[in-house]
Formats: C-alpha cells, sequence, structure tokens
C-alpha cells in the first residue's frame, strides 16, 4: 500500500467522520461560516496528514454523507479566503461571495467594490458588470486571435461565424469549433485532414485565420463542394494519405453514418452494428495515419431510438483505445434540433440536444 493512500485512511478513521458531520450541520447558504470551517479546521487537519488543498475537499466531498459538493466547497473555501473580514466591510455578504468566486484578480475585486459603494449597486448591477467585462475582454481575445476562443469545455456560440464554411450547407458546423479545435490541439507546421469536408469550413478556418496559416491542410468529401476538396469515399477506399504522415485529423461523421430516429426499436441491434463497422472503419485508417503523438477530435452524440439510448461516445472511446489512441479532451456543445418530432410510428421521439467533441492523441 502507498504512503499517499495510507495517508488518506488514517484522515477517514481518525477525523473524517466527525468533521463531516460537522461540515453537515452547516446551511447550505452560510458560505462564509463554511469557508472558515474548511480553512481553519479541515484543511489544516488534513495537510498534518500529507493531503493539500483540492485534493482533500475532493476527497471529504466524496464520502458518504457529505451533502456538499466539491464545486461548492471550493466556492466557500474562496470566499473566506479573500473575504475573511466580511462582518465589518461594508457591502452586503453576498456581493463579496460574487466578487470572491466569480472575479480572479485582486485589484479587479477591490474596483468592483469600489464601484459598487460608490454608485450604490444592487448585487444585480454587480453582475452585470462583472458579466458585461467578461464579455469585452473576450472580444478582445477574439480580435487578438481571429475567432471566439472558449476557455470552458461547453462551446455555444449564437451564430455560425459567415467566413467559415456555405450557409445552408447540410451538416454544417461553426467554423468557431474548428478555430478552437486547431487552436488546443494543434502546433506551428502540422499536417491536418478533414476527411469529411463537406463545405470546406476546415480550410476556410485555417486559410482565414492568421495564427492558422502556418498549417497545412487537405480536405476530402464524398461530393466536393468546392476545388480545394479531394473526391473520397473514406469507407470504400480510405483515407489517402502516407501511414504517419499526419498530426491532426478531425472526424465530423454524416448523420447518414447513424440510426435515424423513426428507426423501429427491433432494428436497433442492426443499425447499431452497422454504425460501429463504419465508426470502426474510419478509427482504423485514422490511427494509421497519425504520426506518434498526432490527435484526432470527433464531433459525435448519443442516438436515442424509441426508448433507447446508443452511447456511441462512449462506444468510439472504446475503439480509440483499441487502436492504441488515448483520450485527452471531451467538449460539450449544442445540437440545434426539433426534439419534439414525432418517428414513422407515430410514437413521440426524444432526440439529443448535446453533441460531444472527443480528443485523442496516438501513444
Amino acid at each position: 500500500m502507498s504512503e499517499k493512500i495510507r495517508k488518506q485512511q488514517q484522515v477517514k478513521t481518525s477525523e473524517l467522520d466527525s468533521l463531516i458531520e460537522k461540515l453537515n450541520s452547516f446551511s447550505t447558504d452560510n458560505y462564509w461560516d463554511l469557508g472558515k470551517f474548511l480553512v481553519d479546521k479541515f484543511l489544516p487537519a488534513a495537510l498534518k496528514e500529507g493531503i493539500f488543498g483540492e485534493q482533500a475537499m475532493k476527497m471529504l466531498s466524496s464520502q458518504p454523507g457529505c451533502k456538499f459538493p466539491y464545486s461548492m466547497l471550493k466556492q466557500c473555501q474562496q470566499f473566506y479566503t479573500y473575504f475573511p473580514d466580511v462582518e465589518k466591510r461594508p457591502l452586503a455578504e453576498i456581493f463579496y461571495f460574487d466578487l470572491a468566486t466569480k472575479v480572479d484578480d485582486t485589484t479587479k475585486r477591490r474596483e468592483y467594490e469600489k464601484l459598487a459603494i460608490q454608485n450604490k449597486w444592487t448585487i444585480s448591477d454587480l453582475r452585470k458588470k462583472i458579466n458585461d467585462d467578461e464579455l469585452a475582454r473576450r472580444q478582445d481575445e477574439k480580435t487578438k486571435y481571429g475567432f471566439d476562443l472558449k476557455e470552458k469545455n461547453f462551446w455555444s456560440f449564437d451564430a455560425a461565424d459567415p467566413r467559415f464554411g456555405k450557409p445552408n450547407y447540410k451538416g454544417r458546423i461553426p467554423g468557431q469549433v474548428v478555430a478552437n479545435l486547431l487552436f488546443y490541439y494543434t502546433k506551428q507546421g502540422d499536417y491536418l485532414i478533414d476527411p469529411f469536408a463537406g463545405s470546406g469550413t476546415f480550410g476556410d478556418v485555417v486559410d482565414a485565420v492568421p495564427i492558422f496559416q502556418d498549417r497545412k491542410y487537405k480536405m476530402y468529401d464524398i461530393e466536393p463542394a468546392d476545388s480545394r476538396i479531394n473526391r473520397n469515399n473514406v469507407l470504400q477506399t480510405g483515407i489517402p494519405e502516407q501511414t504517419t504522415s499526419v498530426d491532426f485529423v478531425l472526424l465530423d461523421p454524416p448523420s447518414e453514418f447513424f440510426p435515424q430516429t423513426s428507426d423501429s426499436s427491433f432494428m436497433i441491434s442492426t443499425a447499431k452494428a452497422e454504425t460501429m463497422l463504419k465508426l470502426k472503419g474510419v478509427v482504423r485508417e485514422t490511427s494509421r495515419i497519425l504520426k506518434q503523438g498526432g490527435r484526432v477530435s470527433m464531433i459525435i452524440e448519443p442516438t436515442i431510438v424509441g426508448n433507447e439510448m446508443i452511447d456511441f461516445p462512449g462506444e468510439v472511446s472504446n475503439l480509440f483505445k483499441e487502436f492504441g489512441l488515448k483520450q485527452i479532451g471531451q467538449v460539450y456543445m449544442p445540437r440545434r434540433s426539433d426534439s419534439s418530432k414525432a418517428n414513422k410510428f407515430g410514437e413521440k421521439a426524444m432526440v439529443s440536444e448535446i453533441r460531444e467533441i472527443l480528443t485523442f492523441e496516438k501513444i
């Protein structure tokens, strides 16, 4: 048994039960007192046993009987750490909770406090100011990079950037999705491949965004939409690239790959098997052409047929693992669809509203 595990078990047997009992006596809206308890009591006790900060709070929140999730514990710890003198400050406590949990910079917290006092803001005024400043900062980032950079793993865009892809093209994804993937998962001089190029969104991003113009790329599609796209059917001829020659692949399989919500339940097993056979061929080819350390991002979503869900993201993760790739990223984004659509049997068919972007690296 490792020393680290042994120490964790010591905390659990010697102090954790009593600390959890004490923790659960706090009200869920008593953030400052809960933060004080964490900073003054729990974290020092954990530190004595060699368990530090966030690890200790994650361990605490995972214990049976603990009613506080890790995210709340973290916020309460920040609240007390930044504002231990909250009772002596001129604004209501909720102002300081928001400043502690929504503003990372100490100087900015002081500025917001000063503005709130001078202008006699309500908490809604403060939240609006923080939100407006964040939007302005993001616009600055967009200007800096040439696209809307996302810093969290939920990517939602009000509209597709008109520079990327052809309007009204079936299956078109926002070019901002491609730009974010290239930002996070490619580097200068990389060779990039899009086997399902559609209307050429991938190439538009590389061509239009200055920071990506040092990348080389090639696009393929069964029905090329412009002269940059090479005609190719991945299912018949694979991806016509040399083995271990590619740095990044974007996979956005067409909807025809997947079972439709109108399929009857007795066809689910057959439809799933057919889809997985197609995906296995694509994953095999992707693994073949990627260099060691090369990366691939696939856009995929669960399919719900009748009352049964097919977890294609989970199935695909297992496929990539089978072909020697490890998962390094997972992003969620909304899928625009009519969730009230009825299937051909007259039953109301529920559909997925969330797509996932799974990224893997060849090891």
